[in-house]
């Protein structure tokens, strides 16, 4: 039972670092920076995707008085200007949200008394807008991808437990796996494409192949343990490559 549970604790906390450095290495990270006016400081993030259901909101975290901005930003090479309003701790302001799939460029410009700070200096930010999509669905996307990858560290740390419930937890994984792919994720895409009650997506659209990659390699994998052929080194090599292609999930 302890050493069950130090195999769980493992697990999360491994799991814990791979999903943070997934998340700060991805491409739509925001960017974000603190810098300092008068010895007081500002602080910003500039996103890459907007999933808001009718505008995207820009906030800068500030206490100083007097600090005005403007958000410049472009579409289709039209430029257009949303002036930020002051709001409790800072400044506000929203740019209407676009059909899913569009793309604007933009950047922050802010002024206090006659000094002038442009975020980013000398270019633009991407800021891509997809469709709303509803928070049950997407902790459900979470629970069942994270849990995937939970139980897969399981599974190769089973190895050093004898591989007492190698099978049981592989056969979880691929039922995790299988409903995310055939099920959550196309629900999503759905969302996010904006498509419920307005058009079919096609399937392409709707699933993502690096998941049925990865439920492929842990159907077969699991077909090698429950056939005892090489269980030591199929765990090693699905779950290896289940981490490296986690990394190219968009």
């Amino acid at each position: 039972m302890k050493n069950d549970l130090i195999l769980w604790i493992s697990s999360l906390i491994l799991v814990f670092l791979i999903g943070y450095l997934k998340n700060i290495t991805d491409k739509n990270y925001p960017v974000t920076g603190t810098f300092g006016i008068e010895d007081k400081k500002v602080s910003y993030k500039l996103d890459k995707i907007s999933y808001e259901k009718t505008s995207y909101k820009n906030i800068i975290i500030s206490d100083i008085n007097g600090l005005k901005g403007k958000l410049i930003w472009s579409k289709d090479s039209i430029q257009q200007v949303a002036l930020y309003k002051e709001i409790e701790g800072g400044l506000e302001c929203e740019i209407p949200q676009l059909k899913p799939g569009q793309k604007i460029y933009y950047k922050v410009v802010l002024t206090y008394k006659e000094k002038t700070f442009e975020i980013p200096q000398n270019s633009f930010i991407i800021l891509t807008f997809w469709g709303n999509i509803p928070t049950g669905v997407k902790v459900l996307n979470f629970i069942l991808l994270y849990g995937g990858l939970l139980l897969s560290f399981r599974c190769l740390l089973e190895l050093f437990n004898k591989n007492k419930n190698l099978k049981k937890y592989a056969l979880l994984n691929c039922t995790f796996f299988l409903t995310l792919t055939s099920l959550i994720t196309p629900l999503r895409n759905s969302y996010k494409l904006g498509a419920i009650n307005k058009y079919v997506p096609p399937i392409i659209d709707l699933l993502e192949p690096i998941l049925l990659v990865i439920l492929f390699i842990w159907v077969a994998g699991t077909i090698f343990l429950f056939y005892k052929k090489n269980t030591r080194l199929v765990t090693i090599i699905i779950t290896l490559v289940t981490f490296i292609l986690f990394f190219f999930l968009s």
